[in-house]
């Protein structure tokens, strides 16, 4: 969000929509798995914070962007506790952390993309602008997605080496055109203000 928002204030339907999808995960890891007391307190008191954010972005003197910064604290929190828990985090996955990748985080990191992209273009929209958000390269990268969910990777058992390093490239190439594509779009995006 930070790439496509560089040069502008991200518009407070987007911050919106993701305070209330973080609300939705916290109360789903309050509610859905088994977790210590300390945790569930810290569920709890996320919820009210981000709770409060939401109804920071109606006050007229709060800057977005001071509410994005605080946002951005709240994940990093939740992030530490997640780690703390031993619970999967894909916030941090990019593409500067490809050769660590499972296939399994590299699903993760593409459908949470394409979400945030299909996130941002209602927004865009909303607000008039529609073609901001290049709908070519969204297919491209639904596309992409797919191909990846139905690719059959080979596990290395030590038997078949040679076929794990051809799916760990064959992963590598799809990461690469993830990456040139996302480029793509976000630098469309910035060039589209209107």
């Amino acid at each position: 969000m930070k790439s496509l928002y560089a040069r502008e204030d991200m518009p407070k339907p987007i911050l919106t929509s993701m305070v209330n999808r973080r609300i939705d995960q916290v109360r789903t890891l309050y509610e859905g798995k088994s977790i210590l007391e300390d945790a569930k307190i810290f569920c709890n008191s996320t919820e009210q914070s981000l709770r409060l954010l939401l109804e920071s972005m109606d006050s007229n003197d709060t800057r977005i962007s001071d509410l994005s910064e605080s946002y951005s604290h709240i994940v990093r929190l939740i992030n530490d506790v997640n780690s703390a828990m031993g619970i999967h985090n894909g916030d941090y996955l990019t593409m500067d952390s490809r050769y660590s990748f499972s296939r399994d985080n590299l699903q993760a990191m593409m459908d949470a993309y394409i979400g945030d992209i299909e996130m941002v273009r209602m927004c865009e929209v909303s607000l008039g602008r529609p073609n901001r958000v290049d709908m070519k390269i969204v297919d491209r990268l639904k596309s992409l997605s797919n191909e990846m969910r139905n690719y059959h990777f080979s596990k290395d058992d030590g038997f078949f080496t040679e076929v794990s390093s051809i799916s760990r490239k064959t992963m590598d190439q799809c990461l690469w055109r993830f990456e040139f594509l996302l480029n793509k779009l976000t630098a469309t995006f910035i060039n589209l203000k209107e």
